[in-house]
């Protein structure tokens, strides 16, 4: 056979695997799908060392490693890695460029990234992922072999290219049309709830009748000389309880109405917002995290009101202690929370009914409205929640909330020194790893020695009360460079906060992204 029958043969053989590929990848429209198995039908069909697909972030600046073969690309996309557009590597050429480039020896190749998780790449083939005038990233194809593409090759696997990128054009347009749906859902869902509980605050008032009917009373018996005191404070409880019960219901009903945009949300350090907010004794409450859990997405303010339901619950259950377990979800599309405790336990009968408005079997003094407000909380949020309990045994609560896959921002640029105020938690742990790999000077005591360029102060703090704290900064003249952080933004706190002198109060940064953003502030 000779050579240029052996070439017209392995163009067609790579021509019929480029369709193939294109068959395969164009029946797949999630994203999250879509790119793991590409890689692998690329390996597969063509025989190739190694295939990985990038993406341009949102930045324009950067295409970020999205799909990776083997164990290998599976790690590099656990740690983030991501390339310059128009940097010294063949992606980001190749990406700049919109052309195809190829390194038939890497070691000779002024223009390559030398990637340790690599090591047996001896040449490599970059190409343009391009839709219409739209470059979306671009895909890498390597082989153990040197010289193992040739120009001719570029035709064919750029066929394959662009098979590929079309699917990947299509994913991104369903998950924009759907994420524009769960939009529309949510603000539709949220204005069916304002009216329904409207409705209920109509309800409510007409319980309020017999609060004035119990102050006309007390009038009347003031005006007589020979008035009962026993007699005016059992009134006088009678209106202080009323009135805290109407407003307990208006908040869990009205609550849920008062919505924030969703957002990344560490789901460790919101339960712990929750636990601290709500007043739980300290040691009751044990957080367990399984490393590799992703963050959430979820709106954290209401998160954080839903979690405290659900930890009152356990405490009115005479929970000697609870225990949240957060981890990744069989569906790796949600991230799966258990809060168990090892209470009372409901009997079945309640068990059945417990998602209903206005059950309790804890008195009078208890609306009955803990959980189905929860369960509100989560379900417009587009997650899932249930409960197993046995009587003498305890609770378990089983949630499932959508997991957010937000990709890294440069922390480039803002403060230079930041002073963290925070409990040693694993959210302060993650930032400070964050921040002080960007470069910042990152101090925790409130000892200062000079003033930092920004203060972050955590208002769900174990050691010591937000408040104290300020009061502190206030009186050593830093308030004004502090920000308050917090996973539940609240009105008063907020107004009390700022006339305490600091300079914001913002929802506590769960990404680098919001980092980003906090530190430009």
């Amino acid at each position: 056979m000779t050579p240029e029958t052996q070439s017209i043969e392995r163009r067609m053989r790579l021509l019929q695997a480029a369709n193939e590929v294109g068959k395969q990848v164009t029946q797949i429209l999630d994203l999250n799908e879509l790119l793991p198995k590409t890689v692998d039908i690329i390996c597969d069909a063509y025989g190739f060392y190694y295939a990985g697909v990038f993406l341009i972030d949102e930045s324009g600046q950067w295409v970020v490693l999205r799909a990776g073969r083997g164990e290998a690309g599976r790690q590099m996309v656990a740690n983030g890695h991501k390339l310059e557009i128009g940097g010294h590597s063949m992606i980001g050429t190749c990406t700049r460029e919109r052309k195809a480039r190829i390194a038939l020896d890497v070691g000779d190749e002024p223009v390559h990234f030398k990637n340790p998780y690599l090591p047996h790449t001896r040449s490599e083939m970059a190409l343009p992922l391009v839709v219409g005038e739209k470059v979306l990233g671009a895909v890498t194809v390597q082989s153990v072999e040197e010289r193992a593409f040739s120009d001719e090759d570029i035709i064919t696997l750029q066929t394959m290219a662009d098979h590929l990128a079309v699917a990947i054009h299509n994913a991104q347009t369903l998950q924009a049309l759907q994420r524009a749906n769960a939009e529309l859902l949510r603000t539709k869902t949220y204005e069916a709830l304002t009216a329904s509980t409207t409705q209920a605050i109509h309800w409510i008032g007409n319980k309020v009748l017999p609060i004035t009917t119990t102050v006309a009373r007390m009038k009347a018996e003031l005006n007589n000389d020979s008035f009962d005191r026993q007699s005016l404070l059992e009134d006088l409880w009678l209106i202080e309880e009323s009135a805290r019960l109407i407003l307990e219901v208006k908040e869990n009903l009205l609550g849920p109405a008062r919505e924030h945009k969703p957002r990344p949300a560490m789901l460790a350090d919101v339960i712990q917002a929750a636990a601290v907010h709500r007043g739980l004794p300290a040691g009751k409450l044990f957080i367990q995290e399984i490393p590799g859990t992703p963050l959430a997405w979820a709106d954290t303010t209401q998160l954080v009101r839903a979690f405290g339901n659900l930890l009152c619950n356990a405490i009115e259950a005479k929970a000697r202690n609870i225990t949240a377990v957060i981890q990744p979800a069989a569906d790796a599309d949600y991230v799966s929370v258990e809060i168990i405790d090892n209470g009372e336990g409901m009997p079945a009968e309640i068990l059945e009914k417990a998602w209903a408005a206005f059950v309790t079997t804890k008195g009078p003094g208890h609306p009955g409205l803990g959980l189905p407000a929860a369960l509100h909380v989560i379900t417009q949020l587009h997650g899932r929640i249930s409960v197993t309990s046995q009587p003498g045994q305890g609770t378990i609560f089983h949630i499932l909330l959508p997991a957010s896959h937000d990709q890294p921002a440069e922390l480039s640029g803002g403060a230079k020194t930041i002073l963290l105020v925070d409990d040693d938690d694993s959210w302060a742990q993650a930032t400070s790893r964050m921040l002080t790999a960007a470069g910042k000077e990152v101090t925790r005591s409130l000892e200062l020695k000079g003033a930092p360029d920004l203060i972050l102060v955590d208002e769900a703090l174990q050691a010591a009360p937000a408040a104290e704290v300020i009061a502190k900064l206030a009186a050593a003249g830093v308030a004004v460079k502090t920000l308050v952080i917090t996973a539940a933004l609240n009105v008063e706190r907020t107004t009390a906060y700022l006339k305490a002198g600091v300079k914001d109060v913002l929802l506590k940064p769960y990404t680098q992204t919001e980092l980003a953003e906090l530190l430009r502030k």
